[in-house]
Formats: structure tokens, sequence, C-alpha cells
């Protein structure tokens, strides 16, 4: 019977999603050139922050998408490592939604090839090129000048966005953890309980795609004073099992 509905509902994701898709484009052509000019100065970046957050609940509100966040108050007062899983393309929107102290983003280097997303990314946030290892470890020396800098930083240790299996956790990758304990910056453990409901890959057309509530967990930090590089395995497996355990509780 579920499969009957999948089907049926599958026109009405298709245009919900096209309806996402346009409500995203006009909005960026709007932003667009506050993004230009405030990017060309790296003072701007706390201003730069608050406008994609304006952005962010502006999408979420023309699209019928309700974030709801528990846990706000773990947030520290110093810089951070956020880390979050990753199993919907909505889970950046949140992010911004989520987070309200400035923060840059450790994105995939391929976001630069997008015309409008490179205007928002380049000049902020960090491109980090995995298939090259010089590169990929030039790109975390990045996020340590940001955290010296005042700027938490945000990665999803999964390094993508699996194409099955959600909201199954993959492995998470090293960097997260690397930048975290050479800092000695807390880690910030968020899990994105809902997403991956609400809006799958923009390329599956008929894919999930509904307005409805986005639920977020903000753990409390997990301190990494004191930590070296012997603790890093200990430290990535305690931070993928709080992400994980509202997972598992919510889709038993």
């Amino acid at each position: 019977m579920k499969k009957i509905f999948w089907y049926i509902l599958a026109p009405f994701r298709a245009l919900y999603k096209i309806y996402f898709g346009l409500i995203f484009l006009i909005t960026a052509i709007l932003m667009y050139p506050f993004f230009v000019i405030l990017l060309r100065d790296e003072k701007n970046i706390h201003k730069a922050y608050h406008l994609k957050r304006v952005w962010s609940r502006l999408i979420c509100f023309l699209t019928a998408i309700k974030v709801i966040v528990k846990g706000r108050s773990n947030l520290p007062n110093r810089p951070y490592v956020i880390c979050a899983n990753h199993a919907s393309y909505l889970d950046i929107v949140v992010t911004f939604c989520v987070i309200p102290q400035t923060a840059v983003f450790l994105g995939k280097a391929e976001l630069l090839k997008w015309p409008f997303v490179r205007a928002f990314f380049k000049n902020m946030d960090i491109p980090v090129d995995r298939s090259n290892r010089k590169k990929a470890a030039q790109s975390i020396e990045l996020t340590k000048e940001a955290i010296q800098k005042g700027y938490s930083v945000v990665i999803f240790p999964e390094g993508m966005i699996p194409d099955e299996d959600r909201p199954k956790m993959h492995k998470f990758k090293n960097g997260a953890f690397n930048l975290a304990i050479s800092q000695q910056a807390d880690i910030v453990p968020i899990t994105f309980k809902t997403n991956w409901l609400l809006f799958s890959h923009h390329g599956d057309l008929f894919g999930q795609g509904i307005p409805g509530i986005s639920r977020s967990i903000i753990h409390k930090p997990i301190s990494t004073k004191g930590l070296t590089d012997k603790d890093l395995v200990h430290l990535k497996d305690q931070v993928f099992e709080v992400i994980e355990k509202p997972l598992k509780q919510y889709y038993k």
C-alpha cells in the first residue's frame, strides 16, 4: 500500500522540488549582488553570515519548512567545530537557521563550479579537494586559521550525502577531529533527524520532496582539551555515537 501511495504522490513531489528550486534560484539572484560586495572584504564575513541566515530562513518560510531546534543552549561562547550527519541537500540551508554564531563551511571543491553557489561560497567558506591529499591538507590548515580568527567551522564528517541506506550514517573521515584536537576546540555534534524525509537528492525529481518539520538536536559540546592524535579514533567514535543515537531512536 505504501508503494502505491508513493507512486501516486510522485507528481506532487516533483512539483514541490521544482518549486523549491525556483525559490532557491530567485532568492539567490536577489541576494547575489549583496554577497559579491560583502565578500570582497574579509571584515564583512560576520555580516555575510547573518545575511545567509536571513536567506535560509526566507527559503524555509517560502517552502513551508519549519525548523525546530533542541539544545541551542549547548553552543559554546568560543569558536568550535560543528559535526553533523549529512543525508539531505537541505542540511546546509538548515544549518544557517540552527547556528547563530558566525561559522564557515568546509565543503567539496566542486561547489566552486556552480555559478551562483560559487559567489556565496568563495572568499568565506573553505573548499576541499579530497582527491588531492596536498590540497586537502591545505584546506585543513585554512580551517585552523578560521578557528584562530574566531570563526566556528562546520564539517559533515561523512564527506558526502550517502546515495542509499539513509538515514543510516556512513563512516566518518578524520579531518574534523584532527582540526578540533590541533586547536583544542570543542566539538559540537548535531543530529539532523528529519531533513532526509523532506528533501532527497536534487537530481532525483520524483524522489523525496515535501514540506514539513526539520528537527535538529544540538548536543552538548565534547571537549578536546588535553587530547592528542592518539585519541582521534576514540573521539571520532564518540561523536559518531552521539549523533547516531537519536536517529536510531527515531527510526526504530
